[in-house]
């Protein structure tokens, strides 16, 4: 694991050795509380997307319907089965009732998913792969389950439209930013398991605007010859700040397995 000082942002790279998913939450969770000093605040970010503007919509459709045809989309409770069910009766038997044809669209669905996708009609497997990834993609907070939505309003300090902190360019697509303080490790793990792992988030001095962070952290994954894995990002306003206050915390925590790269 190393920690690389000679660019710009740092860059924390772990790969995979504190772990991948649930089994890195806790260490994830220190790792950023060593950021923040008792006067600041943690805020995370909650990205909301433009469905209509997402360059990769088509793509993703696409990637739906095949992955819904191959059985291999998440979908403990059936509601992506049931809305493909009745795309297929409306398609094959328009005006039936979904109610009264259970045992057909049952049916139905097998010999979909028997039959070889290039045989069947294009304009079908786009209406299905529409479908299903209307159900299973999250645009917006308002696409979240209850606990989300109101895990995340409940602790809501800002929504920025035009802020862009990231040194990447600022996607089209994007909406807008919900930030929102999660102090403790207890509310850092429940974002996680709510949200995603991989985040985004801002160590600020209390009340101070997002733009003025003192540090910005981004946890990503990246496939690369040089390096495969988790990354964490560090940008910072104040560098030696960071060395002095931050640093030493984040080698004790990680003690031999960090290699400091200056």
């Amino acid at each position: 694991m190393k920690l690389l000082l000679n660019t710009s942002p740092y860059r924390l790279e772990q790969g995979y050795e504190l772990g991948f998913g649930p089994s890195v939450f806790d260490t994830m969770a220190e790792v950023i509380l060593a950021f923040r000093e008792p006067c600041q605040d943690i805020l995370f970010s909650y990205t909301n997307w433009d469905r209509e503007l997402d360059p990769y919509r088509e793509n993703l459709i696409e990637d739906s319907v095949h992955n819904f045809h191959a059985d291999v989309i998440y979908d403990p409770n059936q509601e992506i089965s049931l809305k493909v069910k009745e795309v297929l009766l409306h398609h094959y038997a328009p005006g039936s009732d979904p109610i009264a044809n259970h045992v057909l669209m049952d049916q139905m669905l097998t010999r979909f998913r028997e039959a070889p996708l290039d045989e069947l009609d294009e304009e079908l497997l786009r209406k299905i792969g529409t479908a299903v990834h209307e159900m299973h993609s999250f645009y917006t907070l308002k696409d979240r389950d209850e606990a989300t939505q109101t895990f995340i309003n409940n602790r809501l300090v800002e929504t920025t439209t035009s802020t862009w902190l990231y040194p990447f360019e600022r996607p089209a697509h994007l909406e807008s930013q919900l930030w929102y303080r999660a102090n403790t490790k207890e509310e850092i793990l429940q974002s996680f398991e709510l949200t995603h792992w991989m985040f985004a988030c801002v160590i600020v001095n209390r009340n101070a605007q997002v733009e003025d962070y003192c540090y910005l952290l981004d946890y990503t994954e990246e496939h690369g010859d040089e390096h495969d894995g988790m990354v964490l990002y560090i940008s910072t306003k104040w560098p030696e700040l960071f060395k002095d206050a931050v640093l030493p915390k984040l080698q004790v925590l990680l003690g031999d397995k960090l290699e400091i790269v200056k």
